[in-house]
């Protein structure tokens, strides 16, 4: 009898928020996939859009789960992880440009080598300049030093707390973390592991997934001869202080789930008393767009979040 293999099944998750144009950009290339190498589905979940991103998607997608409130990156996440029967998911920014090619890659490394969970590419920005995309894990000594600026003071002495922008990714190698912008992750691993925390509204859920998948005693690898374009954003803009306000909780979050009780207390009373004023000194030192104001009312909706937690 003969037994015909089926291919792996891949199931691409995209968390939208009035991005349609760049969201349909980004899942092109795996619309209709004609792959022999692999079977992939999208699952878009619009966290609501005021955009024109239903007009875009109907049609197009199968697979749409509409919220009539923002619910969060990684409890948007979870709702399309419940409708996945895949072999693999892949974490998908809007804000990406990929080649179906890049997925193939990724999924036959993991076919390989069981004892990796998670593969990720090099990304570039429009200038093909490759960014520094992967994390370690952050533990207390780190994140301490982070607060008070010495890796950014004496970057040869202590190394970044989070992105390892210390080593220039020109290199393939096991790593800590790949970024959750094109992040594919072993299905059968989240089973055990569990997906996304819910309670990080946005930033930090992917750091905690992967340091849950390490935990198991799985790994993650990064791929630098393969790769995307990944836009990114910007510390300025309409919503600087909302996105800054959400990196402080996730933050706080993280401390929390992964320290001692004592460890987070001091980092937290840090994070309060002396790192705002160092961003402010360093902002008006350097007349970054993310002014006074604008840190100051991050700092406002990061304590108000913490005193309602």
């Amino acid at each position: 009898m003969n037994l015909i293999r089926m291919l792996p099944k891949v199931d691409i998750i995209v968390i939208n928020w009035n991005s349609g144009d760049q969201t349909m950009a980004a899942v092109e290339p795996y619309l209709n996939c004609q792959s022999l190498l692999l079977d992939c589905k999208i699952i878009i979940v619009d966290n609501a859009s005021t955009d024109k991103s239903p007009d875009l998607f109907n049609g197009r997608i199968d697979n749409i789960i509409y919220n009539t409130v923002n619910v969060g990156f990684g409890k948007a996440c979870n709702q399309a992880f419940a409708q996945s029967n895949a072999d693999y998911i892949l974490l998908l920014n809007p804000d990406t440009v990929s080649e179906l090619s890049v997925l193939e890659t990724l999924v036959k490394f993991l076919e390989n080598y069981q004892d990796y969970a998670v593969a990720g590419p090099q990304q570039h920005d429009e200038n093909g300049r490759v960014l520094k995309t992967c994390c370690r894990f952050p533990n207390f000594k780190r994140s301490f030093f982070e607060l008070l600026g010495l890796n950014k003071l004496f970057p040869g002495i202590f190394k970044p707390c989070l992105i390892m922008t210390d080593w220039d990714h020109l290199q393939s190698k096991d790593v800590d973390h790949v970024m959750g912008s094109y992040m594919l992750i072993r299905k059968s691993v989240i089973n055990e592991v569990g997906f996304m925390d819910d309670e990080y509204f946005m930033y930090l859920e992917d750091v905690d997934l992967s340091k849950r998948i390490s935990n198991a005693g799985y790994k993650s690898y990064f791929l630098s001869d393969i790769s995307i374009f990944h836009e990114g954003g910007g510390s300025g803009g309409k919503f600087a202080s909302m996105r800054l306000s959400y990196s402080l909780t996730s933050r706080r979050i993280y401390w929390k789930k992964h320290f001692g009780k004592v460890q987070s207390f001091i980092l937290v009373c840090v994070s309060l008393v002396i790192e705002p004023i160092l961003r402010v000194v360093d902002s008006l030192i350097k007349e970054k767009k993310l002014g006074v104001k604008k840190i100051g009312t991050a700092y406002y909706l990061y304590v108000k979040k913490m005193f309602r937690a």
